[in-house]
């Protein structure tokens, strides 16, 4: 019989997956897939009159593409967290005595 622990990791990495897959699908992605290889962007002016342009680099990544820089953020934190948590484990097993 599995463990109270393990329901709730398998539960937590379901969560994870479902939660990733539905920003993957909700992320309108426009022409991404359109070229098949390098573009040279264009120089611009991310504002006009205090007000910032659709094309611009800063609309783009948190306007249309917010789900993903989000669910990414809090990926990405959670393995410096895991990271740090592991790295200040002691070792039981050290003979150096």
């Amino acid at each position: 019989m599995m463990s109270k622990r393990k329901i709730i990791g398998i539960a937590t990495a379901v969560l994870v997956l479902a939660i990733l897959t539905l920003a993957i699908f909700v992320t309108g992605w426009g022409d991404i897939v359109a070229y098949s290889g390098p573009v040279s962007l264009p120089t611009f002016k991310p504002m006009v009159g205090g007000v910032l342009l659709e094309g611009s680099l800063s609309y783009v990544v948190f306007e249309v593409y917010g789900p993903i820089v989000a669910l990414l953020s809090t990926i990405m934190f959670g393995a410096m967290i895991g990271a740090i948590c592991v790295a200040k484990e002691e070792v039981d097993d050290d003979d150096s005595d």
